[in-house]
């Protein structure tokens, strides 16, 4: 599979990467996504004024890991631990599932 970078510019000069590199390439956007939100959800929920140098920090991070997936392959960004083909991933999936729609099936109950 070719890098983040590679299927990304193929997409941009009007081509049509396979759909595996889609699929991956998406899972790899999503994972970078909810990272950088639930960083700015921190700092923005915090209730109190980040320092400076935390601020950077998260910065460079975001940085850092966006240079860094565009250089690999997105599967092997994402890892073992975060394939959709992985027998292990899917079991893992399938229990935040339903502890997801029990909490929701509660939180209606409450109304």
């Amino acid at each position: 599979m070719r890098t983040l970078l590679e299927i990304i510019e193929e997409v941009e000069d009007g081509g049509r990467p396979d759909y595996e590199e889609l699929r991956y390439a998406l899972l790899a956007y999503r994972a970078m996504f909810i990272m950088d939100h639930n960083n700015l959800l921190q700092e923005l929920t915090s209730g109190k004024e980040t320092p400076q140098f935390l601020k950077k920090m998260r910065a460079d991070n975001s940085f850092n890991m966006l240079k860094n997936a565009l250089i690999k392959s997105p599967k092997e960004w994402l890892g073992p631990n975060y394939d959709p083909d992985s027998q292990d991933y899917q079991s893992s999936r399938k229990l935040s599932r339903k502890i997801l729609d029990k909490f929701m099936e509660d939180r209606n109950n409450m109304n």
